[in-house]
């Protein structure tokens, strides 16, 4: 954002939030499939000059976590009707699985172009730039730092690897207090336009969607030069969400 200012231009600001509900979640794993699984564009809101969000797999739904073991969450956002913004991201996460001493990892990677492999190895061709790690002691329930992502262009959309796991220890996989527990992670990405024009608009809170243990994220939508997208997860007026439950992998002869 400071990018922006710097340079003179006005901006106009709107969030795409990104979040998840509580799923009881039972079973297999769910990772939308299988070799031929792609990028699926969501459904979004916003007027034109709109922050597009894709992601693979959709809806995400991950189930059976065992310790040592990670899953692989692309997103994908781009530009639609409009030149250039600059790109943030923030993280949410909550529930028991996150909070636990051993609980979840999260690791956020960006590449320039689509990420291959998925999901058992993916790969960024272009070669990948850490944003972020979060560990279960970082507190992300209600806000968390905000991590630069690169430049949207309108021909240059900017895709983001989420990879989560638990500690891979024999202490993780003889702890049963691990055993069972679910969270909730979620993406908030924040698009600045470079407008000459525009002031900013302040976008008021929306309530928290029920069930959800995540808090109200910000409303996308109104003037005419937001950058806005907004995805659906299990009903939820919130986006791009997952929810796991963690079971012990037993060994066997």
């Amino acid at each position: 954002m400071k990018r922006a200012s710097s340079h003179g231009h006005r901006v106009a600001v709107v969030s795409a939030a990104a979040g998840s509900v509580a799923l009881l979640m039972t079973g297999t794993v769910l990772l939308a499939g299988a070799a031929n699984a792609a990028l699926v564009e969501v459904p979004e809101t916003g007027t034109p000059g709109r922050l597009v969000l894709a992601a693979d797999p959709y809806p995400a739904e991950f189930r059976d976590l065992s310790p040592g073991e990670t899953r692989a969450w692309q997103v994908q956002a781009r530009l639609e009707d409009a030149s250039t913004a600059t790109l943030a991201l923030e993280l949410r996460k909550d529930g028991d699985l996150v909070a636990h001493p051993r609980g979840l990892e999260i690791g956020v990677q960006s590449c320039a172009e689509e990420w291959t492999g998925l999901p058992d190895a993916p790969v960024c061709a272009s070669g990948a730039a850490p944003v972020t790690v979060a560990s279960p002691t970082d507190d992300y329930r209600f806000s968390s730092p905000t991590f630069d992502l690169p430049d949207l262009a309108a021909a240059e959309p900017v895709s983001l690897l989420v990879t989560i796991g638990v500690e891979d220890s024999d202490e993780a996989r003889a702890d049963t207090t691990l055993m069972g527990l679910t969270g909730d992670v979620g993406l908030v990405l924040t698009a600045v336009a470079i407008d000459d024009t525009v002031p900013p608009q302040p976008q008021p809170p929306a309530a928290p969607a029920p069930g959800s243990g995540l808090p109200g994220l910000p409303a996308t939508g109104g003037d005419l030069s937001a950058l806005a997208a907004v995805l659906a997860l299990a009903g939820g007026f919130l986006a791009a969400g997952l929810a796991l439950r963690l079971h012990r992998r037993e060994a066997r002869a």
